[in-house]
């Protein structure tokens, strides 16, 4: 394969030098995935977030900055700097582990669970580690240790704004909660769990997960729509696709509606996973549907 050439873009006012397919940010960082939607005197701020990202990745833009520095409110899906309740706790643990006697192996085929027995050994953890607990479970650790053992292990945008407004004192909302997330995936069909279990599986083995999180920063870093909406329609199962991405995106815009309807004249700065904007039942999407005007920042 011949080696990329080097060449010069330039995006609202900033120059970004692409070299080995990585993005390197020559001035004021990248142009990333921001909305700007009004109402009767509110306005919302519409971000994408990336929940890691590479020491390439800051400073921000300025234009974050300056609307996050009017904002009243940060929404998140989640307060991830905050431990859930006991409450939420103890919903969590029921649904993560099999409560009636039988464990992992009797769930999954023979061929998944001796890859989940090879991925344990290799990684020094007893072959039976994960007996107890449900593939959707199994296929987010798995995920969590495939990305801690890369290179994107700086923040997110997510903790990046927590930290920001807990320090300014900007008050939190959470759009949904550890166990409302945590409900949909524990939701999915036995069938379709065991095969994004596999998928993850097989991911790790070829490097494939830090793959496609690379491939996310750099959609990000050029604020490029349609490689990010190319990103969102590459899940084809319609099970999932309703679960992660419709249903939620539904839920959380007409928590954005309320806020926009309130007729506080307020600022609210909404930070969500870049991948629910795009598409016909995006953010985005849905918020012009009902009639909003929502101009890309």
């Amino acid at each position: 394969m011949d080696a990329p050439q080097k060449s010069i873009s330039k995006t609202n006012n900033q120059e970004i030098e692409y070299a080995s397919n990585k993005p390197m940010i020559t001035q004021e960082g990248a142009r990333g995935f921001m909305w700007e939607v009004s109402h009767n005197g509110t306005r919302v701020y519409l971000v994408g977030s990336v929940h890691v990202t590479d020491g390439n990745f800051y400073p921000l833009h300025s234009k974050y900055e300056k609307a996050f520095a009017e904002a009243d409110y940060l929404g998140v899906e989640v307060d991830v700097t905050k431990a859930p309740d006991k409450e939420q706790q103890k919903i969590m643990k029921d649904m993560m582990k099999y409560k009636d006697g039988t464990t992992l192996k009797e769930h999954v085929s023979k061929e998944t669970y001796a890859k989940v027995e090879d991925f344990l050994i290799k990684n020094g953890l007893k072959s039976n580690a994960y007996d107890t607990l449900k593939p959707w479970w199994v296929d987010g650790d798995i995920s969590r240790m495939a990305l801690e053992a890369g290179d994107n292990t700086e923040k997110g945008v997510d903790l990046y704004f927590l930290q920001k407004a807990h320090e300014r004192k900007v008050s939190v909302i959470e759009l949904e909660t550890h166990a409302s997330q945590m409900g949909v995936l524990a939701s999915l069909s036995k069938e379709l769990q065991e095969k994004s279990l596999t998928a993850t599986l097989d991911k790790y083995n070829s490097g494939f997960i830090n793959d496609e999180v690379d491939e996310l920063l750099d959609t990000w870093k050029k604020g490029d729509d349609q490689a990010l909406l190319k990103m969102h329609d590459i899940v084809t199962d319609s099970e999932f696709h309703k679960a992660m991405h419709t249903d939620r995106n539904i839920a959380m815009v007409d928590k954005i509606e309320g806020y926009l309807n309130s007729n506080k004249e307020e600022v609210y700065f909404i930070v969500v996973g870049a991948l629910h904007y795009p598409g016909e039942h995006g953010i985005v999407k849905l918020l012009q549907d009902k009639g909003y005007t929502v101009v890309r920042k």
